[in-house]
């Protein structure tokens, strides 16, 4: 599966229950682990936040949303940062209506143009926050972006959260590939230990100090194959042209049907989550 979500611009919100889903719940667990911080000492809430593959803002949005229900003051400034340059101006045109101070870059989040391009962005003093929803999944190497990339765009006692659908998503389309016997073009997701499992851990050690982890379906009903296929199409999450004839994607179709009605009929997606603090 190839990634064109800039051309998915104006549709993704509106399919993307899922990716909402996630970063809501990147939220909760980010704040249940810095409020905690927070209580016990004079720190408030981080003063920047960097969306790294921010999308349509899915995740400052959430964070946002926390910090005003729990009485908190927004970060003095927002900084997004997406591949896609459609999606940060998407992205700042919905931020900027609450919040005054948001900036945008269209960088590669996986490589060390980030960090130069960081490096040229005037970024407020105090602490930080990093929030990753939905993105670090399209790294072929995930922990090396965290160790060697996200982790110089943080001072000692800044903050990272991520969340990524991780290798237990899709198994109903994975099953009826196999059963229509058509090659499986999906992303490879990562498998929940081999981002948080004692290995891992093992790996950022160097740079972070490892606050907490975990997973989560994120499932959503479906009433067909089709809105089930649909719904990567509608977020860009598609190849530029399809890799499956006509026919091929008739047979998909019927056995992915079938696979549903068998239960459950669900869009299945499976997250994992980290919450980090920089050493």
């Amino acid at each position: 599966m190839i990634s064109s979500f800039g051309a998915a611009v104006s549709t993704y919100d509106a399919a993307a229950t899922p990716q909402r889903l996630a970063a809501d719940r990147l939220a909760e667990e980010a704040w249940r682990f810095i409020a905690s911080d927070i209580s016990a000492g004079p720190d408030r809430a981080p003063d920047c936040l960097l969306d790294l593959g921010c999308g349509t803002g899915l995740a400052t949005r959430a964070w946002l949303d926390l910090l005003q229900h729990t009485g908190q003051l927004p970060p003095c400034q927002l900084l997004l940062l997406d591949q896609a340059p459609e999606m940060v101006a998407h992205a700042m045109a919905l931020l900027s209506e609450r919040h005054g101070a948001v900036q945008g870059l269209s960088v590669d989040a996986f490589s060390s143009d980030l960090v130069r391009a960081l490096a040229e962005t005037p970024v407020a003093d105090g602490m930080r926050l990093i929030l990753s929803s939905y993105a670090l999944q399209w790294s072929q190497a995930p922990l090396t972006v965290l160790r060697e990339v996200w982790a110089r765009l943080l001072q000692p006692g800044d903050w990272l959260a991520l969340v990524v659908p991780d290798a237990s998503s899709f198994s109903l389309l994975r099953r009826a590939l196999s059963a229509a016997s058509l090659p499986n073009h999906l992303i490879e997701l990562p498998a929940e230990q081999d981002l948080i499992g004692s290995a891992a851990q093992r790996c950022l050690h160097s740079r972070f100090t490892w606050v907490g982890s975990g997973s989560f379906a994120n499932a959503v009903a479906v009433d067909s194959a089709l809105a089930y296929l649909r719904h990567f199409a509608l977020i860009g999450a598609r190849p530029p042209c399809s890799r499956y004839s006509r026919s091929q994607l008739a047979r998909l179709r019927r056995f992915l049907d079938q696979q549903l009605r068998e239960g459950p009929a669900v869009l299945d997606y499976h997250s994992t989550w980290m919450v980090l603090r920089r050493r």
